[in-house]
Order: C-alpha cells, then sequence, then structure tokens
C-alpha cells in the first residue's frame, strides 16, 4: 500500500517536473541571444528602449545573456534526461524506488540551481545599469513575468493585486 502511494507521488512530481520543464523550455525558446529578428526578441528590445541602454550597456548585457543562457540550457538538458531517466524507471515492471528517490532529488537540485542562476543573472544585470535603469528594467521584467504567468483560481485574485501596484 505504502509503495504504491509512494508511486503514485513520484508520478505526480514526474509531472509537475515535466510541466515545468516544458513551460521553461518554451520560454527559453523565445528568448535568444541576438537582439533585433522579429518577435522572439521583443523583451530585449523594449528592455533597450525603456531602459535607455548605451552601446556599452548593449555589449555587456549580450555577454551576460549568452553566459546565462548557456549555462539554463546546459541545466535544462540535464533535467530533460533526468525527466527521461525517470519516466523509464517508472515504466518498468518493479521501478527502483532508490534510483526514483535519486532521479527526483536530482531534478529537485537542478531546479534550485536555475532558481539561483536566475538571480545571480539579475544581480549581474543590476551592476551594469544606473539607478534610474535599474528600476525601468526590473519594472519591465516584473510586468512581463506577471502577465506569462497568469494564475487561476485565488491565487489569481493576489497576482492581480500584485499587477495593479506595478502598473
Amino acid at each position: 500500500m505504502k509503495k504504491k502511494i509512494f508511486i503514485y507521488f513520484v508520478i505526480a512530481i514526474t509531472i509537475i517536473n515535466l510541466t515545468s520543464l516544458g513551460v521553461i523550455l518554451y520560454n527559453s525558446s523565445k528568448m535568444s541571444i541576438y537582439p533585433i529578428k522579429g518577435g522572439e526578441h521583443q523583451i530585449f528590445e523594449l528592455v533597450k528602449k525603456e531602459v535607455k541602454l548605451t552601446p556599452g550597456q548593449i555589449e555587456q548585457f549580450q555577454k551576460l545573456r549568452i553566459a546565462f543562457h548557456t549555462k539554463l540550457d546546459s541545466l535544462s538538458a540535464q533535467v530533460q534526461n533526468n525527466n527521461k531517466l525517470l519516466a523509464n524507471e517508472i515504466k518498468t515492471e518493479k521501478p527502483d524506488t532508490t534510483i526514483l528517490d535519486s532521479l527526483v532529488k536530482n531534478i529537485s537540485e537542478m531546479q534550485t540551481e536555475s532558481k539561483y542562476l536566475v538571480i545571480h543573472h539579475f544581480f549581474s544585470i543590476k551592476q551594469i545599469l544606473t539607478k534610474d535603469q535599474q528600476e525601468k528594467f526590473f519594472n519591465v521584467v516584473l510586468q512581463r513575468f506577471l502577465r506569462k504567468n497568469q494564475l487561476s483560481g485565488p491565487a489569481c485574485i493576489q497576482q492581480n493585486k500584485i499587477q495593479k501596484k506595478v502598473n
């Protein structure tokens, strides 16, 4: 009985992780390290316009983006690989719970690492911007983040309150 519950738990976690990975990969495929090429680069163009980046800042920003996306893509690939291993283990006739535990732990650690990577990336960007530019930059990023992560249900009410404060 406990083993069945554990397997259902692992399946639920796997589905959540696969969904998260899909969203991450979909969103990261929209962002590119090169500006001005259709709708994919609208956010960078918006940042350049709103924040009024200097040519030197644009160059620094691009270098930061390249390094950030290289690391993030690597982590995403590792998560995807672990998700495949997890799915394959779940499909076996007698899944090894030790392997499942290890894979779930690895995926969780990589997702945590990706969050810290994002935080570090924003700190790096912050260092190349003036105080006024920082405020404009984070307003643009926050508005975009809130729009992309619309929720339904009670959480949506709280998020809408936050978004109204930002606007």
